[in-house]
């Protein structure tokens, strides 16, 4: 196989085989358990000096035993055997490997480096394809192929890669737990041959990608990098977190990957000329995903927002407006919609809608909310769900056992204005105390398809960078 004939990214994703070469006992058979946790169609091979047997799955000493074929392998030996075990692979077929072991660029040694040269040497003679080295390399729910074991497998519209496997780990991780479902997540480490612009001009034309999210530490060919990231948003959405964005954070990088970070302020303008959104946690990576996910486009920077206290109502208006986010107030027909639901002393209905006391009423708060996802003025809604003032009440009434069916009935106002309205609704489930109620709450806003947010702030934040976005491609064309 000659270089210009090597597998391209969608060619290479056509998986019906898999082997695993160097599992072990010592890590907990960690690549075992992520292959076979779901059920799949995939053939799954186990390889290791050890023989035995693992999750009923017989194991092989040598990859020469497999009985078969294969179309892709996770090498997870020491890099002493990797050149060794790649020309296994190669023999054996495969069109595609993951190097999980590490030892190789990212060390900053010379020693490093050679072996990594090795590798690519190798790579080019004989044209199969490589994540890595150093790297988690390939998770497609879909087909039923994971990098991590207890994984909760929820295909979605959301792609993503990153430099770092544990990022990979994290963002998949922290995704899926919002209600947020992946294509293809692709971890790619030290770059020997799999690069992120080859990623990102795949995740372009990728029809099963609604959004891309990335982890870039550096690039070897930033330029090419850059081009790839502006190609993908002109079609779709491209959220980044820059790591190395310090002097610190650069040296750190080196020692990772092996990357080359460069100046931050360089990537910046880039960025923003390539229309490709900007975040600096993992935490607003997942936010901003999940509502170019699960939302309909906003048609507005203008916000309804619900809450249950005057003070709070104060500090999300500031928020917004801090966000270039725009809070205009309700209009008269809405209030005298509103007006009649409402009957505790210390309300204020003219946006944000502050419920104080009715909204303990669950019959109340959702009607507020169905009048307002109507309200022409409103092209977004951000609901607070408070979970601390509903579990204190709920404690003194005895009434804990009904709270989820009230996040349930919130939850099916906030979907019926996404549905027949087409308007955003966003749910900040707050991180202020008792953990359980609030994972319960969480949970069933997630059941119910509703971007949800660890704080107004996360929430506020996320949507004004979708539209941004939105914004920048709709001016530009």
């Amino acid at each position: 196989m000659t270089d210009n004939k090597k597998p391209t990214i969608a060619e290479m994703l056509e998986i019906k085989s898999v082997a695993i070469v160097g599992v072990s006992a010592k890590l907990g058979y960690y690549w075992a358990h992520s292959m076979l946790q779901w059920e799949h169609n995939l053939k799954v091979w186990l390889v290791s000096r050890k023989e035995g047997e693992v999750l009923g799955h017989s194991i092989y000493k040598s990859l020469q035993d497999v009985p078969s074929d294969i179309d892709f392998a996770v090498i997870a030996v020491p890099y002493k055997y990797v050149l060794q075990t790649l020309n296994e692979c190669y023999e054996k077929g495969a069109k595609c490997v993951t190097i999980f072991t590490s030892g190789f660029s990212e060390l900053g040694t010379e020693e490093g480096m050679k072996r990594e040269q090795e590798v690519r040497e190798f790579l080019d003679d004989h044209g199969i394809r490589v994540f890595g080295p150093n790297c988690m390399g390939l998770m497609y729910p879909e087909l039923g192929l994971a990098f991590m074991p207890t994984a909760k497998r929820l295909i979605g519209d959301v792609g993503f890669l990153s430099q770092s496997g544990g990022v990979a780990i994290a963002t998949y991780t922290a995704g899926v737990s919002a209600g947020v479902g992946f294509s293809k997540v692709f971890s790619f480490g030290n770059q020997v041959d799999i690069k992120p612009q080859e990623l990102l001009d795949f995740f372009k034309d990728d029809k099963k990608t609604k959004a891309v999210g990335a982890y870039i530490e550096g690039a070897k060919n930033g330029r090419e990098v850059l081009d790839s990231l502006k190609g993908v948003a002109d079609k779709k959405p491209v959220v980044v977190l820059k790591g190395g964005r310090s002097n610190a954070g650069s040296r750190a990088a080196a020692s990772h990957t092996g990357a080359l970070a460069g100046k931050n302020e360089i990537w910046n303008a880039a960025f923003r000329q390539a229309n490709v959104l900007t975040v600096d946690t993992l935490e607003d990576m997942v936010a901003t995903l999940s509502i170019f996910s699960l939302s309909p486009k906003p048609k507005s920077r203008n916000v309804g927002l619900v809450a249950i206290s005057g003070g709070t109502s104060v500090i999300y208006t500031d928020l917004c407006i801090e966000n270039g986010l725009k809070v205009p107030r309700t209009s008269d027909e809405t209030i005298e919609k509103l007006d009649p639901l409402i009957r505790d002393v210390g309300t204020g209905l003219g946006n944000p809608i502050d419920l104080a006391a009715d909204y303990y009423v669950d019959s109340t708060t959702s009607e507020v909310i169905r009048i307002v996802g109507e309200e022409e003025n409103f092209d977004s809604l951000i609901i607070e769900a408070d979970i601390h003032n509903m579990h204190q009440v709920a404690t003194i009434l005895d009434a804990q056992d009904n709270l989820v069916d009230y996040w349930e009935i919130m939850a099916k106002a906030g979907k019926h204005v996404v549905d027949n309205q087409k308007k955003p609704v966003l749910v900040a489930v707050p991180d202020v105390a008792f953990p359980v109620p609030r994972s319960e709450a969480w949970n069933v806003f997630v059941k119910y398809g509703l971007p949800v947010f660890h704080n107004v702030k996360e929430a506020i934040s996320a949507l004004s960078r979708v539209c941004s976005y939105h914004e920048t491609r709709e001016r530009r064309s």
